[in-house]
C-alpha cells in the first residue's frame, strides 16, 4: 500500500510492526519538515469547524500535508477531534464552543442523578452524526494520500467527570460508590461500542490506525488516560480507574497511556501492571514541572517494563536514548529540516540497544 505523501508507507508500517514486537533495531523517530519549493500552509484546526461545511477545511488539510515532508518513521496524518471530551459527546453530552475560539468545544454536564444513569453510545446524537460526517468527508479527500486519526477515547473517570462535573463526582465517590461503579461499567461498555464504530469509520482493518502523537499500529491504537487520577488516592485509583483502563486497553493492539501531571505519578506502578500497556506519554504540565529534568521518571518507566514517547529537541532525545538504552522509545523531534532529521537518525543508528 502506498500513500501519496509517504510513498514508502508499507516499509514504514513494517518498522512499526517490528517496534511493537520489540524487534526494531532502534527507537522510532518521527520528524516533519517543510517541503522545498512549496509555500507552507498553517495546520488547519478542526476545532474551529463545530458546524458548517467542513470541505474547505479538508482541502486545506491536503494543502498542508502536500507542503510537508514526513520523515524517518513519521506517517502523514490529520487529527479529527472537536474537543478534549469528544468521547463523552457520543454518550449524549452537548458541546459548546470554547471562549478562545481555538481550543474546540467544552462539554456541558448533563447527568444530574448518577443513581439513574443510562450511559451508552448514542449513534443518533448530534455530535456522533457530525463527527461521522466530517470523518467521511476527510477520508474522501485523504484516502490514498494520508491517514486521518480518530479522536482520543477519554473514558473511565474522566468521562464521568465530563458527565457529572468534578465536584459532584468527588461527592459521589464518597456517598454513592455503587452508583459510580455502575456508571463506570456503562461507560466502559460504551467505549467498546465506540471503538468498534471508529474502526469501521476509519477502516482500521485495511489502513491501521494512528494517534494524535503520530503513533501508528496496523491494528487498533488509541491513548487511554485518567487525568482525574491526580485527585484521588492510589487505593481509589486501583478500585475505580484501573479495572476500566485494563478493559479499555484489552480492546487495542497498541497502547500509549497519557500520564498527566506530577500528582498522577503515584499511580505509575499500578498502571505498569497492565500487560497491554506499551508506551507512556508523560505530560508534566505547566509552570515549574515543565522545566524539570524528568529523566529519572523515564528510567523508572523503563524499569517497570514499559516504553516512553518523548517530544522535544533531537539533542535531548538522543541524550535520553543513550541514557535509557531501550528500543521501546519513540522520539517526536522538533527539528525543522530534512538534514537535521537525518543527522538525528544517523546518531541513533550508531547507538547500541
Amino acid at each position: 500500500m502506498e500513500l501519496e505523501f509517504r510513498p514508502d508507507f508499507e516499509a514504514v508500517r513494517k518498522r512499526w510492526d517490528a517496534f511493537w514486537r520489540g524487534e526494531n533495531p532502534r527507537p522510532m523517530l518521527l520528524a516533519q519538515a517543510p517541503r522545498e519549493g512549496i509555500e507552507p500552509v498553517a495546520y488547519p484546526l478542526c476545532t474551529q469547524v463545530l458546524e458548517g461545511d467542513i470541505r474547505p477545511l479538508a482541502d486545506r488539510v491536503i494543502q498542508w500535508a502536500r507542503a510537508r515532508e514526513f520523515l524517518v518513521d513519521a506517517i502523514p496524518w490529520y487529527y479529527l477531534e472537536f474537543g478534549p471530551d469528544q468521547f463523552t459527546t457520543f454518550l449524549g453530552c452537548d458541546m459548546i464552543p470554547a471562549p478562545d475560539g481555538r481550543s474546540g468545544g467544552w462539554v456541558v454536564h448533563n447527568l444530574e442523578d448518577i443513581e439513574a444513569a443510562d450511559i451508552r453510545f448514542r449513534r443518533e446524537s448530534k455530535w456522533w452524526r457530525r463527527y461521522a460526517e466530517c470523518a467521511q468527508i476527510l477520508r474522501e479527500r485523504c484516502d490514498g494520500r494520508m491517514l486521518v486519526a480518530s479522536c482520543t477515547l477519554v473514558a473511565n473517570l474522566d468521562s464521568l467527570t465530563a458527565l457529572r462535573g468534578a465536584q459532584n463526582l468527588h461527592l459521589d465517590l464518597v456517598e454513592k460508590p455503587e452508583a459510580v461503579r455502575r456508571a463506570l461499567a456503562q461507560i466502559t461498555a460504551a467505549h467498546a461500542d465506540i471503538l468498534d464504530a471508529l474502526a469501521t469509520l476509519y477502516d482500521y482493518r485495511r489502513l491501521g490506525s494512528i494517534t494524535r502523537h503520530g503513533v501508528y499500529s496496523r491494528g487498533r491504537t488509541n491513548v487511554p488516560q485518567c487525568d482525574f487520577s491526580c485527585m484521588i488516592s492510589p487505593a481509589m485509583f486501583r478500585e475505580y480507574a484501573l479495572p476500566c483502563l485494563r478493559e479499555e486497553m484489552e480492546r487495542m493492539d497498541a497502547v500509549t497511556y497519557h500520564l498527566d501531571g506530577p500528582d498522577s505519578i503515584r499511580h505509575l506502578e499500578a498502571l505498569c501492571g497492565i500487560e497491554k500497556l506499551d508506551i507512556i506519554q508523560w505530560q508534566p504540565g505547566a509552570g515549574n514541572a515543565a522545566e524539570q529534568d524528568w529523566t529519572p521518571l523515564y528510567e523508572r518507566i523503563v524499569s517497570l517494563g514499559k516504553g516512553v514517547i518523548y517530544h522535544g529537541p533531537a539533542k535531548t532525545f538522543l541524550t535520553l536514548a543513550r541514557r535509557l538504552g531501550t528500543k521501546r522509545l519513540i522520539g517526536v523531534i522538533s527539528e525543522k529540516s530534512r538534514r537535521e532529521a537525518e543527522e538525528c537518525l544517523n546518531a541513533l543508528e550508531r547507538m547500541r540497544f
